[in-house]
């Protein structure tokens, strides 16, 4: 149904007269009235019958292990910083915030016959309450469904030490997006070996080729445990607070990924030193592709189609890159293996306009820029190469 609801948000953006109202009566049919009878519910079910009712309120994990030492725990660390803006910087265009997450600790605590609920399998306690870093924080609470359930299943228990990559980006009821599972996932990983070493790993029900990948390259694939059940009792968690969000700045969680996987890139790979990253679909591409590629391919770029290639081709190619550019898509999110000094531009749809590129760009010292463009109602770019000439000039490179 969500996916429903989303192609038929996109196609109705042709028609603004149409699609605000359709989007009001969406979101009164399915956020609106539902989170009204789960917030009466809240307040009428008993605290003690857990699988009933939502949640009764939240709390952190962190803030308590501040205060006692009841459970084996670390902190990492407290804050990971924040990353210099100016007024032109994305960051701050956007309004949404994403260099001000902070702070955003970094730490792992053990919890014996741990429940975990919903599709994000967040860690709810015995009193009820959802615990805020599993659900990254205040912020994002009341939109996670681990929130907003009704009633639970019977629990599935599961014997010895676990740890989870389930969140409400990753979530067990579907197949995790590329930039998600990078950057949401994998840095949970980054504690594991301050686990017990027969520790197992829960992750969603589905994985793509690529994420299996991942996994094994690391040395997991044996130790994961493809978990479809929205409620779990776990008799020794390590609860791995989320290291990295997309749109949240996490040089620990870049600076983790690069020592990982750096040195597992597939070194018989040889790819260009130039592309286009190229994103397929019916949404969110460019609209003049031909004309964008042909203008490209004349300046001796190549066209990348990323799908083509294994996760550790993948590496191996942006970490060798001196410049890549295309529309804005979960394939610059590889800007997290590129060296100092890699060009990256992007061609930013003028209705879909995020800053986590700049973010990663900022962590490793990549030399970015991007350019607004005028974008229809599927977010279908049209490109103007004189624009984009400029956008060469101004990184220094040859425009042709």
């Amino acid at each position: 149904m969500p996916a429903f609801y989303h192609k038929l948000a996109m196609r109705t953006r042709r028609w603004p007269a149409l699609h605000r109202p359709l989007t009001a009566i969406r979101r009164l049919l399915t956020e609106s009235i539902p989170m009204l009878f789960v917030n009466l519910l809240r307040v009428l079910a008993p605290a003690k019958t857990l699988r009933f009712g939502p949640p009764k309120g939240s709390f952190s994990i962190y803030q308590s292990l501040l205060h006692e030492n009841r459970r084996p725990n670390r902190v990492v660390l407290t804050d990971q910083g924040a990353p210099k803006t100016t007024d032109e910087s994305l960051l701050v265009k956007t309004g949404l915030q994403q260099h001000a997450f902070q702070p955003w600790p970094i730490f792992w605590s053990q919890h014996r016959n741990a429940r975990l609920v919903a599709s994000t399998l967040a860690l709810l306690d015995d009193q009820k309450r959802i615990c805020r870093e599993s659900v990254y924080g205040d912020y994002c609470l009341e939109g996670d469904p681990a929130w907003r359930y009704w009633r639970l299943p019977q629990p599935v228990r599961l014997a010895g030490n676990w740890t989870s990559l389930v969140s409400r980006w990753v979530p067990n009821d579907g197949v995790p997006t590329f930039s998600h599972w990078i950057l949401d996932a994998l840095p949970r990983l980054a504690l594991l070996k301050e686990f017990p070493a027969d520790t197992k790993i829960l992750v969603p029900a589905k994985l793509a080729a690529y994420q299996k990948e991942t996994l094994a390259l690391l040395g997991l694939l044996d130790r994961v445990r493809c978990t479809p059940e929205p409620h779990i009792i776990v008799e020794n968690y390590y609860f791995s607070a989320p290291t990295a969000m997309i749109s949240c700045y996490s040089p620990y969680g870049v600076n983790w990924l690069r020592s990982a996987f750096l040195p597992l890139a597939d070194k018989s790979h040889h790819g260009p030193k130039r592309f286009i990253i190229q994103r397929k679909g019916r949404a969110r591409g460019i609209k003049n592709e031909a004309e964008v590629n042909e203008f490209f391919k004349k300046l001796g770029w190549a066209i990348i189609d990323t799908e083509t290639l294994t996760f550790a081709q993948e590496i191996e190619l942006f970490a060798n890159a001196e410049a890549f550019a295309g529309v804005l898509g979960s394939g610059f999110t590889n800007g997290i293996w590129s060296r100092p000094g890699c060009k990256v531009i992007t061609f930013m749809a003028s209705n879909w306009v995020d800053s986590w590129v700049e973010w990663i760009c900022d962590v490793n010292k990549l030399d970015y820029h991007w350019q607004l463009f005028p974008s229809d109602h599927m977010m279908m770019t049209t490109v103007d190469l004189n624009e984009v000439k400029k956008l060469l000039a101004k990184a220094g490179l040859d425009a042709g």
